[in-house]
């Protein structure tokens, strides 16, 4: 599972191995919680599409919450994240590099879930299991490896 931390400045990777839904991660000794949406939605908050500079290289994601979700107005004080789509979707690009648009349109939704902690920073999953092997490689070269 990708995870995103969502700092004010910048945002950090992480990988978890595996993870069945649990409602509280821990990172850097910060703990988060599962939000309500995400609970009662039990991980289809929307979809997202891996932004890709080739077939098997992925190099960002694209998140597009439904629309009775807060997510993409919350994301959208960030700046490292590009809205797109009228605002309906948000881009973040891992290492800044372009993407080619017609090779990002994946469209999955696996185990997306938002955790917020009490300092107000939050975490974001995503699903990597509809990945290949070497799809899945060119995303944890961005992330750094949390042990379970």
């Amino acid at each position: 599972m990708l995870i995103i931390q969502f700092l004010n400045s910048c945002f950090q990777l992480y990988y978890l191995d595996h993870i069945i839904s649990p409602d509280l991660l821990e990172i850097n000794n910060i703990q988060y919680i599962k939000d309500k949406n995400s609970k009662v939605s039990k991980g289809f908050l929307g979809f997202f599409d891996w932004l890709r500079l080739t077939e098997s290289k992925i190099v960002g994601i694209r998140i597009c919450y439904l629309e009775d979700q807060p997510y993409n107005r919350l994301l959208q004080r960030y700046p490292y994240v590009t809205p797109t789509f009228n605002c309906r979707c948000m881009e973040i690009l891992f290492e800044g590099e372009t993407y080619d648009f017609n090779l990002s349109g994946d469209q999955d939704f696996s185990n997306n879930y938002v955790y917020n902690s009490e300092s107000g920073s939050y975490l974001f999953t995503f699903g990597l299991d509809h990945l290949t092997k070497e799809e899945t490689n060119s995303v944890l070269q961005y992330c750094e490896t949390l042990n379970k």
